[in-house]
């Protein structure tokens, strides 16, 4: 019985071991080198699935607010829907460039982070540089939230983007009344 006992009480604690090496950010703390690493990995973790199964970005700057919804399934062209919320503007088809998550990924390998200070404690990166700050809160080794202060990305404006994967309802009825974005005059 005692051997039993013994046997199951190792099996949980290797099971429990190895489940948690699994993740790169859960119950994490470090900084440095390994830092960058590991949020480099989340947002690569990030595009993948965002890129897969759609997702979609609201992004707030200022007093304006504005979503970015993806649809992998779509047509070439058509991937992409914007709108800005404040306004109530009628969604737009646009460009894959625009999903942030993609440009942060940039911005993580640019020579603007290039002498930043990286840290990660309760799945919260922080990135610190001499005029900015960037944190990035993740949720099972993905992105959920990034804000940004100061000039890491040339503007002053703090920007915080809200990502969710996959794509809601009320998302699939934004992306469905999208229209061709009006031609500049």
């Amino acid at each position: 019985m005692s051997k039993r006992f013994i046997g199951a009480a190792l099996v949980s604690l290797l099971l429990t071991a190895v489940l948690s090496a699994c993740s790169i950010t859960d119950n994490r703390n470090m900084s440095g080198n390994a830092a960058r690493d590991a949020a480099t990995a989340v947002v690569d973790n990030s595009i993948k699935k965002f890129t897969a199964e759609g997702g979609t970005e609201t992004l707030s700057v200022g007093s304006n607010e504005f979503v970015l919804i993806y649809d992998p399934a779509a047509p070439e062209g058509k991937q992409v829907v914007t709108a800005n919320l404040a306004n109530n503007s009628e969604p737009v088809f646009g460009e894959k460039s625009a999903i942030s998550i993609t440009s942060l990924k940039k911005l993580l390998s640019s020579d603007v982070l290039k002498d930043a200070e990286f840290k990660l404690s309760d799945n919260i990166f922080t990135i610190t540089g001499n005029e900015f700050r960037i944190e990035l809160h993740t949720k099972d080794d993905l992105l959920m939230t990034s804000v940004i202060s100061g000039k890491a990305t040339g503007s002053t404006l703090p920007q915080i983007v809200v990502s969710s994967y996959g794509i809601s309802d009320e998302a699939r009825k934004l992306f469905d009344n999208a229209k061709e974005p009006a031609a500049a005059q």
